[in-house]
């Protein structure tokens, strides 16, 4: 495996891995996703303002060398190195082992298509943990009820699960942010019900208001607003558009969905170039 760390393209894994293994088993880290498309990374300033609004949250210090066009280089050098122009950026924020536990990173690059739209054929609801909406509970860190809901759905042959916050209300999915289609209004959960902040999401929703035809409602969901759905997809900044086809005993349509990823992959490209 190649990497980053620190500034550093390392081809094997033993020299990072000694600086990490407190980090990555606490779970004591921040993520970050960012798509590299033709050489080009989208939506990275927000993406990058993302990440450093994270780390504060976890009281990380940020180092001065922490800027935009450092990460923005290495992820570049990395593409180079590995000879990839199209992927997924994963950039990992930690303290690592030293005495003076230093904020270092690594940095991967994940070939997949860019924004990729899948389907899944099954989705239900993850009902025997909630989610307590909180400073933490938005962020790309360590959730646990990631990891048993994931085992929840393998068990049950799904993709994904939807999760439920406290007030058993729709907070997010396993993978990413839930969206509804009715007629032509989208809705979609606030961060406050326990959805994830995220580039894709900020920048989906600017584009259903200033590119479509559609209405963006963010309000609290129940679980039965997804049965009266006509369409349903969960979006997340590492795993692009999933679209449902079936939630137990009801039947979507995943038109609309496809059109919709397909215009807003054209409007991120672009969006993209006039910066």
């Amino acid at each position: 495996m190649a990497i980053i760390f620190n500034q550093e393209y390392l081809e094997e894994g033993s020299v990072f891995f000694n600086n990490t293994k407190k980090s990555i088993f606490s779970g004591y880290y921040v993520n970050s996703f960012c798509w590299l498309f033709q050489g080009d990374l989208i939506f990275w300033e927000d993406t990058y303002f993302q990440l450093m609004a994270s780390l504060r949250k976890m009281r990380m210090e940020i180092p001065i060398s922490f800027t935009p066009e450092m990460f923005k280089s290495q992820i570049l050098l990395l593409s180079e190195k590995l000879s990839l122009s199209n992927g997924l950026a994963k950039i990992s924020a930690f303290r690592d082992d030293s005495r003076q536990e230093k904020i270092s990173f690594i940095i991967e690059l994940i070939d997949e298509k860019f924004l990729s739209i899948s389907k899944s054929s099954e989705i239900d609801f993850f009902k025997e943990i909630l989610i307590y909406p909180n400073l933490l509970s938005a962020i790309e860190i360590f959730h646990p009820i990631n990891e048993v809901a994931s085992q929840y759905a393998k068990e049950n042959e799904m993709v994904d699960v939807i999760l439920l916050n406290n007030e058993k209300r729709i907070a997010r999915s396993m993978k990413g942010n839930v969206f509804l289609i009715r007629e032509n209004i989208i809705y979609s959960p606030p961060i406050s019900e326990g959805a994830m902040i995220s580039s894709i999401r900020k920048n989906f929703i600017q584009f259903l208001r200033e590119k479509t035809s559609f209405i963006y409602k963010e309000e609290p969901m129940s679980p039965f607003s997804v049965q009266s759905s006509a369409e349903v997809f969960i979006l997340g900044d590492k795993t692009g558009a999933i679209s449902i086809l079936k939630s137990r005993k009801n039947s979507f349509s995943t038109h609309q969905t496809e059109l919709l990823m397909k215009k807003f992959i054209g409007y991120a490209i672009s969006t993209n170039k006039d910066e």
